[in-house]
């Protein structure tokens, strides 16, 4: 059920966003409007919009004159998408202003034991979003608009990667611990182990 703290649209688009990160919702999966509005107590109206918010964002597919779905991922991409990611993010650190990546220090600090947490408690989707935060955060230190939106347009794609692998939190935990370690690393001026770290931890190697 939704709450009156938010616009219904944003609280409904929360809802669904959730249900897709958490892999409640199956890729292909047909969205209904009718049941989700009585699923959350709402009328078709904010659920429409929340749909058009998320085809937006690229977790739904609608299809003209049709009805929507969540977007499916094949595994041919999942490379592609992690090789794009590392070259994204390592010309941010090739490309790093100080001054910008101190600023941006105390969110990226944040938005990494933030996502440690939501993991450790269970909060999946969550954990998800932060994660995607603190990447976005990170392209930002270039000071580079064009490679924060190149990143924030290819953010959907790499949440429905996270869904597709199904990683266990005990798998994850590691990999989310590496948030530290990368800033650490870029605090030392040690920019090529922070690119190498990148790498590891974008292909969830060990």
């Amino acid at each position: 059920m939704v709450s009156s703290t938010q616009s219904l649209a944003d609280q409904v688009y929360s809802l669904i966003k959730g249900e897709i990160l958490r892999g409640d919702l199956a890729f292909g999966e047909k969205i209904r409007e009718d049941d989700l509005a009585a699923r959350f107590g709402v009328s078709r109206t904010p659920v429409r919009e929340a749909i058009r918010r998320l085809a937006e964002y690229g977790l739904v597919k609608i299809a003209p004159r049709s009805h929507a779905a969540i977007a499916r991922i094949e595994e041919s991409e999942a490379r592609d998408i992690a090789e794009i990611r590392i070259n994204l993010e390592s010309f941010a650190i090739d490309h790093m202003i100080p001054a910008l990546f101190a600023e941006k220090l105390p969110l990226l600090s944040h938005y990494a034991a933030a996502c440690q947490y939501s993991l450790s408690v269970g909060e999946r989707d969550k954990s998800f979003e932060l994660d995607s935060l603190f990447h976005i955060t990170l392209t930002e230190i270039a000071g580079n608009s064009t490679l924060s939106e190149l990143y924030r347009h290819l953010d959907a794609r790499i949440q429905l990667l996270r869904v597709k692998q199904g990683l266990d939190e005990k798998t994850l935990i590691p990999f989310i611990s590496q948030h530290g370690e990368l800033l650490a690393l870029l605090k030392a001026g040690r920019n090529q182990e922070a690119k190498d770290l990148i790498r590891f931890h974008v292909l969830h190697e060990q």
